[in-house]
């Protein structure tokens, strides 16, 4: 069997996507003796990551800090958290692993759920994981309920999506109001860069049919095209391409469960420049090609 292998660019920055556009979570079970070397090689995602330890001990390296983990416990790893694996048990090592792009959970850039309630906690460094433990009551019930979400995730009855999304965002009210200090500790957001976000998060959504023009995005927000760019990769933790592709395919999605249209139209309306990048587009994000894709969710 092919040894499993976290893909990483140079900067340690995992490189697979995660969940699809209009499912933007995924659940894996991961059996480190499956791994090269036997070990989950250093990386970090904007994602969100839970792990719950199903069988074996392991231990978790998250920047300096040094946890191990035994069965009926779990990690929680907050976005851009550098972290690696390592089995500390001879016999296999067994974690199931559910991965969360925050857009599950607030919906858009800018919604009052992002704003908030997420804007100070993604990418916190004063809350980079949290140990789960079942001697904490809170604990116990939150870790019931992720091994929910995967019981969900594996058996998808009717509406399961929905039943996944009301037990996350029950998890996350409960992180987050019970670390409430931890966050409010933070460095205050600029009410300024705020400001600006909004103003081009409203540009790109109304204009993501046409061919935006980044000189257009900055003089509206009254920046340099550099200046621009390193606010909004600050603020979303993605280049303003990523953002607009992810955005577009998104809408993509909608038009291609419609029927009515042919890859050609969904292209444009998408705002891509031809059905070929529509296509390559989707394919990086999603795995499959648009026609595929919208079969494979029936």
């Amino acid at each position: 069997m092919e040894k499993r292998v976290i893909v990483v660019n140079q900067d340690l920055q995992e490189l697979c996507s995660h969940g699809t556009p209009s499912f933007p979570m995924t659940v894996s079970y991961d059996d480190l003796s499956h791994f090269e070397d036997r070990y989950i090689r250093c990386h970090w995602h904007d994602d969100l990551e839970v792990v719950l330890v199903r069988q074996g001990t392991v231990r978790y390296q998250i920047g300096n800090q040094s946890l191990s983990l035994r069965p009926g416990q779990g990690l929680f790893l907050n976005s851009d958290s550098p972290h690696s694996a390592f089995p500390l048990t001879g016999g296999s090592t067994v974690l199931l692993t559910i991965l969360i792009q925050p857009v599950f959970l607030y919906d858009f850039l800018g919604s009052d759920i992002e704003k908030n309630c997420f804007r100070s906690f993604l990418h916190n460094k004063k809350l980079p994981y949290l140990l789960l433990d079942s001697k904490e009551p809170w604990m116990g019930e939150l870790l019931e309920q992720f091994a929910q979400v995967i019981d969900y995730y594996e058996r998808r009855p009717f509406a399961f999506e929905l039943k996944i999304k009301s037990l996350l965002c029950g998890c996350f009210f409960q992180i987050l109001t019970r670390n409430r200090d931890r966050l409010e500790g933070g460095a205050p957001v600029s009410q300024e860069k705020l400001r600006r976000l909004g103003v081009l998060l409203d540009y790109l959504h109304a204009h993501y049919e046409e061919n935006i023009s980044l000189s257009d995005l900055a003089f509206g927000v009254h920046l340099t095209r550099e200046a621009c760019c390193r606010l909004f990769k600050e603020m979303t933790g993605k280049t303003i391409t990523q953002y607009l592709t992810d955005y577009r395919i998104s809408q993509s999605i909608r038009l291609l469960a419609d029927g009515r249209y042919s890859i050609a139209q969904i292209a444009e309306l998408s705002g891509f420049s031809s059905a070929s990048r529509f296509a390559r587009a989707f394919r990086l994000r999603t795995g499959k090609n648009p026609r595929d894709y919208l079969a494979s969710r029936r």
